[in-house]
């Protein structure tokens, strides 16, 4: 994870915890759309820096929350 570890950890955390409140919760609120749309722009510019088994988790992560954020496109 390198220099990033600690960032990569917040967005694993911050995008998990928005994909089991809208499993719970059936939707998403403003303030949690807009965290998930920054944090996928973190993990745009971070994850072709990482190693190739780090980028297959987080292109992954980063997958599921742009397929959630179509939901409220």
């Amino acid at each position: 994870l390198g220099s990033h570890e600690g960032q990569l950890m917040t967005l694993d955390t911050v995008i998990g915890g928005c994909l089991t409140y809208y499993f719970e919760e059936h939707h998403l609120d403003e303030p949690r759309i807009e965290i998930l749309r920054d944090c996928l722009g973190d993990l745009e510019i971070i994850v072709p820096e990482l190693s190739e088994s780090t980028r297959d988790y987080f292109n992954r992560l980063r997958f599921l929350g742009v397929t959630l954020l179509q939901e409220f496109s």
